[in-house]
């Protein structure tokens, strides 16, 4: 059934609620239940309607990466639609680090039309039969804050508002909106608010009485510890730490860091492997940290005091977490420190232990130290495993990001993209392993990067393995046979594809890098191209195989 094109249709609604309501930009892999937005835009770009931008990304994973980089740049969540239930499935990977980052995200979705004739937006299509699903939200639904199916015209508002403020409420994370191409299609003549509905929640305030429990506990202790993985989050909760740091002379461990919270040059940053120091602490903070040491390894004190802090202090989507706490606060990380604070000074300084940085290897330490050099304080840095973090300097925040905890492969790079569309000046560079590069997508990649103009450096360190399976299999069969073989099963990553090649199909500049001395004038080359030629580049580096790095 054809529609009169002088009706507005939810789609056209839908997508200007959107707009008015802060969402810049659609990240979409389109799909037969696209027709009735792809009129919408059509339409707009003929009557000057104010929609998101739709920005077309051939594969789910690189959409979902996309939005969360752009989110973790500037603190404003996006949307993104995908097709049906497939597409869906394709994302699942990309959700699942979304959620475990707290990455807000409308995360969108058509469905199977339900009717086999006679309306708006019916089956036309072969395929509509057997794509419907039963369930089609239920494979995303352990992952989503709230999801729902828009049934009829008449609940868009409310649902994309109440969609909107549970995203953006705290603990923060993706939602699911499932979208029927009949109801894309139907008329839609009411007119929306100007303004959302529905506001998110406030961050919990830290218990004023917990607070100076814990007060009490610092002015006692003799060696307190903090553990953080990302109270850097946000700028606030950068400098709270550095001032909580310096007053109390407490030592910061950055443990897994998915962003950097403490300046290199501190002198209470105490690197980031928290075991040397559990040994002794008598207090320890885990601040915005899901895993603040593995059991096995390290343990507190059976005297110690440990304090869990932070937004979602016992990170209660975790089916198990069972690491001790003496006490609870929750709170955002720099309203803690700050009601933390006091005149106290411990005068304390932290020794750094810094391996010594040599040329005459291509290991990750010594490729990290060459992007070191070759990047000025305000480089972006997206790091997907390979980074050796103590050969890094650091010096403000919201310059470094690391891979959600769930560890789903193939986010750095689309994260690039949505960084560098969120920061067009600055200079992006994603550090990844071989095997997380094709877990990238990279033609996509490649295409988007291209296509929107968004010139990023991808720095692959090239094993040839997987090594953190490798590893994994090492650590619990150090004597077995796996440990013996050169090319241990499914952990080889052999022939290795030429990688810088991939990118010259996009009109992009790739080298290959061996020689460890000719590494700093690859990066150079590479950056050369990337600031000056506004093209994207990759540098395939042959590193050696270290199964000794744990990070």
């Amino acid at each position: 059934m054809k529609r009169d094109i002088a009706t507005q249709t939810v789609a056209e609604a839908y997508l200007a609620l959107l707009a008015s309501r802060g969402i810049e930009y659609l990240f979409g892999n389109a799909g037969t239940d696209f027709p009735p937005i792809i009129e919408a835009y059509a339409k707009a770009g003929r009557n000057g309607a104010r929609l998101p931008k739709p920005v077309l990304v051939p594969h789910e994973n690189v959409a979902v990466a996309m939005a969360y980089g752009y989110t973790l740049a500037t603190g404003r969540m996006q949307a993104v639609m995908v097709h049906v239930g497939l597409g869906t499935a394709n994302a699942v990977c990309g959700l699942f680090n979304a959620a475990r980052q707290n990455v807000p995200m409308l995360f969108t979705a058509g469905r199977t039309p339900w009717t086999e004739s006679g309306a708006p937006g019916a089956r036309n299509n072969y395929i509509n039969w057997a794509q419907e699903m039963f369930d089609q939200a239920g494979m995303v639904r352990e992952l989503m804050k709230w999801d729902f199916e828009l049934r009829h015209p008449a609940h868009l508002e409310s649902v994309v508002d109440r969609a909107l403020a549970l995203a953006q409420s705290d603990p923060k994370g993706p939602v699911y909106l499932v979208l029927p191409r009949e109801v894309l299609a139907a008329e839609h003549p009411a007119q929306a608010s100007g303004s959302s509905t529905l506001a998110a929640q406030t961050a919990a305030h830290p218990d004023p009485a917990a607070l100076a429990t814990l007060r009490g506990w610092l002015a006692e202790a003799k060696k307190p510890l903090l553990v953080t993985a990302d109270a850097g989050r946000s700028e606030a909760g950068w400098h709270a730490l550095e001032r909580f740091a310096s007053a109390q002379g407490v030592p910061v461990v950055q443990y897994r860091p998915r962003f950097a919270s403490l300046s290199t040059e501190h002198p209470m940053h105490a690197g980031y492997d928290p075991a040397p120091y559990l040994r002794d602490a008598d207090l320890v903070l885990v601040l915005e940290c899901d895993v603040p040491w593995i059991p096995d390894h390290a343990q507190p004190r059976a005297d110690a005091k440990v304090v869990q802090l932070g937004r979602d202090p016992l990170f209660a989507r975790y089916p198990l977490r069972g690491f001790r706490s003496d006490l609870t606060i929750t709170g955002d990380a720099a309203a803690i420190l700050q009601g933390l604070s006091h005149e106290v000074s411990r005068g304390e300084k932290v020794e750094k232990k810094l391996r010594s940085v040599s040329g005459a290897r291509m290991t990750n330490l010594w490729v990290t130290h060459c992007i070191n050099e070759a990047k000025d304080d305000d480089t972006v840095l997206l790091n997907e495993y390979p980074l050796a973090l103590e050969a890094l300097t650091m010096r403000k925040p919201g310059n470094y990001f690391s891979h959600s905890p769930a560890g789903g492969l193939g986010w750095a790079m689309g994260a690039a993209l949505g960084m560098k569309l969120a920061r067009p000046a600055a200079t992006v560079i994603a550090c990844v392993g071989d095997g997380t590069y094709m877990f990238g997508n990279p033609t996509p990649f490649h295409f988007v990067s291209r296509a929107q103009e968004l010139p990023v450096l991808t720095v692959v360190f090239n094993n040839r393995r997987w090594g953190a399976v490798h590893r994994s299999t090492l650590s619990l069969y150090p004597q077995g046979h796996a440990a013996q073989e050169q090319e241990p099963p499914f952990s080889t990553l052999e022939p290795a594809p030429d990688y810088e090649k991939l990118v010259e199909a996009s009109g992009g500049y790739g080298e290959r890098v061996e020689d460890p001395a000719a590494l700093p004038a690859a990066l150079a080359r590479a950056l050369r191209a990337v600031k000056e030629e506004r093209r994207q580049a990759v540098l395939n580096v042959i590193t050696e195989i270290d199964y000794a790095r744990t990070s």
